[in-house]
């Protein structure tokens, strides 16, 4: 397919903040570098990441990324509260683009009472108001956009803010550098005709998008970003786990509505990377094909911004096959104001 055939309503702009990318991750670094924070590294032993959607990803990508090289144990929350065991020598970042994310600012609240320190990551809203009477930091994203086009930012400053805090082993060289191969992708235009090529493939078809550490919150992104700018399922499925039941479950399904995207990450586990063989042969025995989707990149971090990039492009092009407009998200505007009310 030549670059360009599928015509996508774009009213939100979605691609021009999609290719805005590079420059978010720039910004979120030598925007919060220089901030000082008035929490010590030796003043906390655990740590929460709290927050959802959009926003919440970024959560999950950094624990996917550095895992087993953390310095101290973090937990991803998507939930209101905090866990139990979350006391006084607990770190609270608190991730909302908005600032208005409920189950957040309960997280937040119960933070407060619980007398945790906490960062927060917001572009304003009840988050940065809490902030001010509660005194804890505020990393200020100055950006208009849904959460979801604001990735960069929202990502970029959590990664600089655990370098700043020593949890994770990142250098201010290798963030940039990884950057900087995003960019260089996105000017020589490397991947909207392979993009487009797989949106069309995808048409009427439920994605079972399976991936291995450091890509598994890749593919959960890949499910959010298709569900909220394509307007269609999507199901992530995290291996090795989906070995232990997701490969059976195609049993009694309809094979030829499923499709499998296998992002295959050069810096895996050798296990994992050796399951694609069988778990091809597997899905090839139910008629359910699988694409592998590997790109070429100098780090662990290069190779998650380039996945992500690439997963930005397909819901994009996915919604111009649907023909809606990527940008809206009705459903959970609906959703959110009902709850609202309760």
């Amino acid at each position: 397919m030549a670059e360009g055939q599928i015509i996508v309503e774009d009213t939100g702009k979605m691609m021009e903040k999609m290719l805005d990318l590079p420059e978010q991750f720039e910004k979120a670094w030598t925007n919060n570098w220089t901030k000082s924070l008035p929490i010590a590294g030796n003043s906390f032993d655990k740590i929460v990441i709290a927050g959802l959607g959009g926003s919440g990803i970024s959560g999950a990508l950094l624990v996917d990324l550095f895992g087993s090289k953390l310095s101290k144990p973090v937990t991803v929350w998507a939930d209101y509260g905090l866990p139990g065991w979350a006391d006084n020598r607990t770190l609270l970042i608190a991730v909302s683009f908005s600032g208005d994310t409920e189950e957040t600012l309960d997280a937040v609240k119960t933070a407060v009472e619980r007398k945790l320190s906490v960062v927060a990551i917001s572009s304003g809203g009840k988050l940065e108001e809490l902030s001010g009477i509660n005194g804890f930091s505020l990393l200020k994203i100055d950006y208009k956009s849904p959460p979801r086009a604001a990735l960069g930012h929202l990502y970029g400053s959590l990664l600089t803010l655990c370098v700043k805090l020593q949890l994770i082993e990142l250098t201010e060289k290798s963030y940039f550098q990884a950057v900087e191969e995003l960019k260089k992708t996105i000017y020589q235009k490397t991947f909207p005709s392979k993009a487009e090529e797989l949106a069309v493939t995808l048409n009427n078809k439920v994605p079972i998008i399976m991936a291995y550490p450091p890509l598994s919150a890749v593919a959960k992104r890949y499910q959010n970003q298709l569900s909220e700018n394509s307007k269609t399922f999507a199901l992530a499925a995290t291996l090795p786990e989906a070995c232990h039941n997701v490969v059976v479950g195609t049993e009694y399904a309809v094979p030829e509505k499923l499709l499998v995207l296998f992002l295959e990450s050069q810096y895996g586990f050798s296990r994992n990377i050796a399951r694609k063989k069988v778990i091809e042969k597997v899905f090839g025995e139910k008629d359910v094909p699988l694409f592998p989707l590997s790109v070429k990149s100098g780090s662990p971090l290069a190779e998650q911004l380039l996945f992500l990039h690439f997963g930005d492009l397909l819901s994009f092009f996915l919604a111009g096959v649907y023909g809606v407009d990527p940008t809206p998200i009705d459903s959970i505007v609906l959703l959110k104001s009902e709850l609202a009310k309760l």
